[in-house]
C-alpha cells in the first residue's frame, strides 16, 4: 500500500462502486472499483461475510478532495466495511459521500475522522433499506493531534447520516461545527455515533440499547430509533477510550456473520 506524500498530490474526485452477493454460504464481492485517490482492499478474514477496507492515498484527504461511495449489498449478503486507519483531514475543504442500498446485512465501521487546523471536512452518509436489509454503523471524530497541540483547530465538521426504509426516514443524525468548537466540546477528545436497525442486526441492537453511563472519562447516551433500532452516542476524553466503549456494544457482531475489523486486521 505504498501512498504519496499527502500534500504531493493535486485534488480529486475519487469514485468507488462495490456489490456485495451471497453464494453459496459466503458472501463475495462480485464488483468493486475505485479511482484514485480512493482504493479499495478485500482482505480475507475466514468468515462468511465479504470484508471490504476504505483506502485513501496519501493518508488523508487534501483541499478540494471529494470522495463518492457507492454499496449495494444484495439479498442474504453480508458486507463489512471499515478503514485502514484514521481518515485524516489536511488544510482546506474536503468532502465525502456514501451511497448504500442494503437488501442484506451492512456493518459499516470506519475509524473516526481526525480533522487538522484549517480543516473544512462534510460527510453525507445515505442508506437505504429494503426487504430485510439490516445494519450497523458507527460514525466518529476526533480533535485532531491533540498531541501536537493541534486541538479542534479545524474550521468546521458538517457531518449527517440518514437511514431510510421504503423511503420512510428511520433516522437522521447530524452535526455541524463551526465556532467556539473547543469550549462546546469540553474535555473530550473523541466523540462516536453507533447505530444498528434492521431484523437481522438484533444481537447488536440489543447492546447498543444498553442503560445510557455517565462517567468522567466517557458519556454514553442510548435511545431507540424507528423500526426497532437503537443509537448510542459516545463522548470520550480519548479516542482509545471511545474505541473500548463502541466495541463493548457490538461484541455480537459474530452472531450476524460479521467480523470486528479492529481484531481481524492485527
Amino acid at each position: 500500500m505504498a501512498a504519496l506524500s499527502s500534500f504531493a498530490r493535486a485534488a480529486s474526485h475519487g469514485m468507488g462502486r462495490v456489490v456485495a452477493r451471497r453464494i453459496g454460504n459466503r458472501t463475495v464481492l462480485a464488483e468493486a472499483r475505485a479511482s484514485s485517490p480512493l482504493r479499495f482492499v478485500a482482505p480475507t478474514f475466514g468468515a462468511s461475510a465479504a470484508a471490504l477496507c476504505l483506502v485513501t492515498f496519501g493518508g488523508g484527504l487534501v483541499d478540494g478532495d471529494r470522495l463518492d461511495v457507492e454499496l449495494v449489498v444484495e439479498k442474504d449478503a453480508t458486507l463489512v466495511v471499515f478503514t485502514q486507519s484514521s481518515t485524516k483531514v489536511f488544510v482546506g475543504a474536503s468532502s465525502q459521500s456514501v451511497k448504500a442500498h442494503v437488501e442484506g446485512t451492512l456493518v459499516f465501521l470506519p475509524d473516526p475522522v481526525a480533522a487538522f487546523a484549517g480543516a473544512h471536512y462534510t460527510q453525507r452518509i445515505d442508506v437505504d433499506l429494503a426487504g430485510e436489509g439490516s445494519l450497523v454503523l458507527c460514525d466518529g471524530f476526533t480533535s485532531g493531534r491533540a498531541a501536537y497541540g493541534d486541538r479542534w483547530a479545524m474550521r468546521g465538521l458538517d457531518l449527517r447520516t440518514t437511514v431510510t426504509r421504503e423511503r420512510r426516514i428511520l433516522l437522521r443524525d447530524a452535526l455541524r461545527l463551526e465556532r467556539a468548537i473547543p469550549r462546546r466540546l469540553d474535555r473530550f477528545e473523541a466523540f462516536t455515533s453507533l447505530v444498528a436497525l434492521g431484523p437481522r442486526a438484533k444481537p447488536v441492537v440489543d447492546d447498543i440499547a444498553a442503560p445510557s453511563t455517565v462517567e468522567h472519562d466517557v458519556i454514553v447516551a442510548s435511545g431507540p430509533v424507528e423500526g426497532g433500532g437503537a443509537i448510542a452516542r459516545i463522548a470520550a476524553t480519548s479516542p482509545e477510550r471511545a474505541l473500548e466503549t463502541l466495541r463493548s456494544r457490538i461484541r455480537n457482531l459474530p452472531e450476524i456473520e460479521a467480523v470486528d475489523p479492529w481484531v481481524a486486521r492485527h
